[in-house]
């Protein structure tokens, strides 16, 4: 049980160490467009539009959750913005959405008070996800979005959202099926170390899920590469959601990162050619695959995210 205290944590504080790393500059990669989406109390989520820039009349479109752990928001560092308009100039309209943060001033006093927490903030994150989706979905003439093409993409808390909002919908959740219409799917779901939430174990029960790309590290200390399991509770990994898609053939690419840790969370620049062959041969051609892969790079420079250990917080 105390695993499952460092490990929330450490999402927390690791997520945010990355962040600070990292200068903003507000001068570049600028989005086109932002919009209010959701109001909690004097909350407001906005949500910032990357349009392509030429003239076809309907785009595919992502829509991009950033890492934080669930405490503080990324929706406009530079990062985030760069990303989204690499995507944008290769022809898809980009959403980056925020959303609410479920762990932001939580007190951590034991490993079971923090499963609540945890299930909250996961869900609150996923919720505001498909909030974005559904207005996507109002308004995607005027968007000039293909209903039929529209994938979820995340990094770290962000990947953890985009896979159990996929997750609800495959299970006809109450929360799905408030927000998104019947027989609706995702067209793919690229997750960049994230990982799923479940009371009621790892199982797609109705839908299938969306064609989806894993990359997790297998050294991973802050979200699980595997899973964290106790008194029926799960949070699973990359490799046990994998293991479910190997299983019932689900179309899926996973590539394993030997030995790194989470900075994996953080190669959407360094294998953007591997997020682009995905959305390209999965998504929008799609075909079936389903392929394993296991990268192993002696020389992988190690950043802070692979050697930290939440151990030593308490």
């Amino acid at each position: 049980m105390k695993r499952i205290l460092i490990l929330i944590l450490a999402i927390c504080l690791g997520s945010a160490l990355y962040a600070q790393q990292t200068p903003v500059d507000s001068t570049r990669w600028q989005p086109d467009e932002s919009v209010a989406f959701a109001q909690y109390d004097t909350l407001a989520l906005e949500m910032d539009f990357y349009f392509p820039n030429d003239d076809a009349e309907t785009h595919p479109c992502i829509i991009y959750s950033y890492g934080g752990g669930f405490i503080m928001s990324n929706q406009r560092h530079i990062e985030t913005r760069r990303l989204c308009r690499m995507l944008a100039d290769d022809g898809y309209v980009v959403v980056a959405a925020d959303y609410r943060l479920g762990l932001k001033g939580v007190r951590f006093k034991g490993p079971v008070s923090m499963v609540k927490p945890l299930e909250k903030a996961v869900l609150m994150a996923a919720e505001d996800v498909m909030k974005v989706t559904r207005y996507v979905l109002d308004y995607a003439s005027e968007l000039c979005v293909d209903p039929y093409r529209i994938i979820l993409a995340g990094s770290s808390a962000g990947a953890i959202a985009s896979l159990q909002c996929d997750f609800e919908r495959c299970n006809r959740t109450e929360l799905a099926q408030r927000y998104l219409p019947e027989g609706f799917r995702y067209a793919g779901v690229a997750a960049f170390a994230g990982a799923i939430f479940s009371r009621k174990g790892l199982e797609y029960k109705h839908d299938m899920p969306a064609p989806t790309l894993f990359l997790h590290g297998t050294a991973d200390k802050l979200v699980p590469y595997k899973q964290v399991k106790f008194f029926g509770i799960g949070f699973y990994g990359s490799d046990k959601i994998a293991k479910q898609f190997k299983e019932r053939h689900y179309p899926h690419k996973i590539m394993r990162f030997t030995g790194e840790g989470h900075s994996v969370a953080a190669r959407y620049f360094a294998n953007y050619d591997d997020l682009r062959w995905f959305l390209q041969k999965m998504v929008l051609d799609p075909h079936h695959y389903e392929i394993d892969e296991t990268i192993s790079d002696p020389f992988h420079q190690k950043s802070s995210w692979d050697s930290y250990d939440p151990s030593n917080l308490y």
